[in-house]
């Protein structure tokens, strides 16, 4: 792939698992789209019931559709119809530049699969992928933007190339304090440091996510749990880093949603889906998701 051509992927592929908040089975297809479709999600399980019509069914990966950012990114349509926990597979697909594809869902959830983008990458990787006659459309940051929660921030400033940098200071010590700074040009790299990392979560949570109905699909065959000290899955942690790298993962899935990848310096310390997406629709507020232009667009707030 040259980078300045959009792309797609080649061939039809499919994952399937069960669901983290649902815990329900669950299968996903992804299928080639033409330049300028975007990211989509398409209801296919409620098209098939005869629910809804097909036009009703799709669910742009846009940030102005964010519905729900706790404990991971739901997206709904103006027909009220939402795919959930999308951040994994946009951050697998912008990791490996891919901008075009269709996403079939047999339910209202992706599946989890084991926690990280690993396995999704690994399915755009057997898919492969192909250039469309249409040039690839950039985001440049010309001006700093940035949310905060208390001391809590995301934010982009100018920046030739893509770099992320991000922070985390859990009181638990098995996370305790981390960073982690990379280039998203170095796309191989980031892949591998970025992709494998699991989510997570203390094991005093688990409880209360269950009572609110969510991550009844969780288990440590999907995530990474700690208590206190200590990590409670068997083989430990892939990377002494997991933990701020899969927030910086999450970070590039939720940035992904402002429709195209973004030219700039992104810094975040304590980051989590609601600052990232909230920063993602700042920057899709101001350019179109179907801007015409080969060059980038520049940020202006």
């Amino acid at each position: 792939m040259d980078g300045l051509r959009q792309t797609t992927i080649a061939r039809e592929g499919a994952l399937e698992g069960v669901a983290l908040h649902t815990g329900a089975p669950v299968r996903m297809f992804l299928r080639p789209a033409p330049a300028g479709a975007g990211i989509v999600f398409r209801r296919a399980d409620l098209v098939a019931e005869g629910e809804i019509p097909e036009s009703a069914a799709r669910v742009p990966a846009r940030a102005d559709l964010v519905a729900d950012a706790r404990l991971g990114v739901t997206l709904r349509n103006a027909a009220g119809v939402s795919a959930r926990t999308v951040e994994h597979l946009m951050a697998a697909l912008a990791l490996c530049e891919v901008d075009n594809v269709l996403a079939d869902l047999e339910g209202p959830e992706l599946p989890i699969l084991d926690g990280s983008a690993a396995p999704f990458i690994d399915l755009i990787g057997r898919c492969g992928l192909t250039t469309l006659p249409a040039p690839r459309r950039f985001i440049e940051a010309t001006r700093t933007l940035r949310e905060t929660d208390a001391e809590r921030f995301v934010e982009i400033s100018p920046a030739r190339g893509r770099r992320i940098e991000v922070s985390i200071d859990f009181a638990d010590p098995a996370i305790g304090r981390q960073s982690a700074s990379l280039s998203l040009d170095d796309a191989e790299t980031a892949r591998r440091r970025l992709g494998p990392a699991r989510t997570f979560c203390a094991l005093r949570e688990v409880d209360v996510m269950r009572a609110a109905g969510l991550a009844r699909g969780g288990s440590l065959d999907n995530a990474v749990v700690v208590d206190g000290a200590r990590v409670l899955n068997a083989e430990g942690l892939r990377d002494p880093a997991e933990f701020v790298l899969h927030k910086a993962l999450d970070l590039v899935g939720d940035l992904a949603l402002a429709g195209a990848p973004v030219r700039g310096r992104i810094v975040a310390h304590k980051p989590g889906h609601d600052l990232n997406t909230r920063l993602a629709r700042r920057i899709l507020e101001q350019f179109a998701p179907d801007r015409p232009s080969a060059a980038p667009a520049r940020l202006t707030a």
